[in-house]
């Protein structure tokens, strides 16, 4: 009997849960969590500190938030309802696009920016994210977009950019009066220095023609003397090289590979030159200089390498230099651009209009590329 009742309680409460999963299907209760749900959308949307608006088909805008209002300089918004969303835009991004669907697709699936209309036609720049709205078969029913006015990230770039050419200036002006520090200690050490060695060597050679009894103390002074200025030599052609000045930027890259190889036994240098020295502008040729300097200089110090294939090429209205090596490479994101030399080399292409580009990677050698584009007249 106890289970009969059991039985009948088990019965009555599954029918009731039955009963609840009719109630909650019918049309009534699908209307009421669809209208629950719009209301959350709806919150959000107008709580939203973009401003978003929503089009039918045709373009017109049916929805605009308080903060599309605030962004846009309306008051009310039946100021911009049933409006043509082109005429948010200025004419020259509408000749770019037919409609706002063109505007959609553009910007679909990332952020696009466009210069858009205040109310009182002053122009500003935004920030586009829109896509399509369709229901549930696919259909496109209209489209929605958010805006965000980006006057003063586009007034902050601009301090930024100006900065940073007011700081490649100044440095350029740094590195234009080293060169010109270079040069002159380069030319006193040549003209004052290495002059002076050379009379006191050409003295004592005298001396010791005239007293060859101390022979042996005059000639060890000589040969010190000697060195002093092969030192002092080297030197000033570390520091500029004369011949740099005299025959060119070409003629000055071939004495150093060969200077370099001279230095360095193993390690052999190819060059390859496909340019005319009349073809390499003025600015550009001391820039060329200091880059295969540096780069070489890296490869006797880290790279361990064995061979060094060294290219100065004009393509396609460019001028290109190129430096690979078969040494034991680097990892770039470890070395970062504060080492080896590679901080000095990429501002020295870049001040001089060009740009500068590595690739390593451990075990597999170095290659160092800077291209400048050249104007019509120097092609």
């Amino acid at each position: 009997m106890g289970m009969e009742v059991r039985y009948n309680i088990g019965e009555r409460a599954s029918k009731k849960r039955t009963g609840s999963r009719v109630a909650a299907n019918t049309p009534e209760a699908k209307i009421k969590r669809t209208s629950k749900l719009l209301n959350v959308v709806y919150d959000a949307l107008n709580s939203s500190a973009s401003g978003v608006i929503v089009t039918d088909r045709k373009g017109r805008i049916i929805y605009v938030n308080p903060s599309f209002l605030k962004i846009f300089g309306y008051n009310e918004k039946s100021d911009v309802l049933h409006k043509n969303a082109t005429d948010l835009f200025t004419q020259e991004e509408v000749k770019r696009f037919s409609d706002v669907e063109a505007i959609v697709d553009e910007s679909k699936g990332e952020t696009q920016e466009f210069f858009a209309r205040h109310r009182d036609g002053t122009v500003f720049p935004v920030e586009v994210s829109a896509s399509n709205v369709t229901d549930r078969l696919g259909n496109v029913m209209g489209r929605i977009a958010s805006f965000i006015d980006i006057t003063e990230r586009k007034r902050l770039e601009k301090e930024l950019r100006n900065s940073e050419k007011k700081l490649r200036h100044l440095s350029q002006r740094i590195l234009d009066a080293q060169e010109e520090e270079r040069k002159l200690i380069a030319r006193e050490l040549h003209d004052g220095i290495g002059a002076s060695l050379t009379n006191i060597k050409y003295s004592l050679e005298q001396h010791l023609d005239n007293h060859p009894e101390e022979s042996k103390s005059l000639e060890q002074a000589v040969s010190m003397v000697q060195q002093a200025i092969r030192d002092t030599s080297r030197m000033s052609r570390s520091l500029r090289p004369s011949i740099l000045d005299d025959m060119g930027v070409i003629p000055a890259v071939g004495w150093f590979c060969r200077s370099f190889q001279e230095g360095n036994a193993g390690i052999q240098v190819e060059t390859r030159v496909e340019v005319q020295e009349g073809e390499i502008p003025e600015p550009l040729k001391l820039v060329v200089y200091r880059i295969v300097q540096e780069a070489l200089t890296n490869v006797s110090k880290h790279s361990g390498a064995t061979m060094v294939f060294l290219a100065l090429t004009k393509t396609e209205g460019s001028l290109e230099l190129s430096i690979q090596d078969n040494g034991g490479g680097f990892d770039p994101q470890e070395t970062g651009e504060t080492g080896m030399g590679l901080t000095s080399m990429k501002e020295r292409a870049q001040f001089s209009g060009g740009f500068f580009s590595v690739k390593s990677q451990a075990g597999e050698g170095t290659v160092i590329q800077s291209l400048w584009p050249l104007k019509s007249s120097e092609q």
